[in-house]
């Protein structure tokens, strides 16, 4: 992918939010811009698909497993042991 240099004038509190957060992201802020970029569909990249599209046809496939794994704290005894 060849790349270009793109400048633009941000308010001082949008450059603080947008270095606060690709700080707690642990992202660079270009890397933020174009993620944001891409969900606002500017992008060609912008049918890059999301964590749930790429497993939702496994959800619901596993069968035969305790219904309640999630609640019933009897699952959860030895959990971090």
């Amino acid at each position: 992918m060849q790349s270009e240099t793109l400048s633009l004038r941000i308010s001082k509190a949008e450059s603080r939010a947008l270095r606060e957060r690709a700080r707690r992201e642990r992202i660079s802020q270009g890397s933020l811009v174009r993620r944001a970029l891409r969900a606002y569909g500017i992008t060609p990249e912008a049918d890059t698909k999301s964590g749930y599209d790429v497993i939702k046809h496994l959800i619901g496939r596993n069968r035969g497993g305790p219904k309640d794994l999630s609640t019933n704290p009897r699952h959860l005894d030895d959990y971090g042991r």
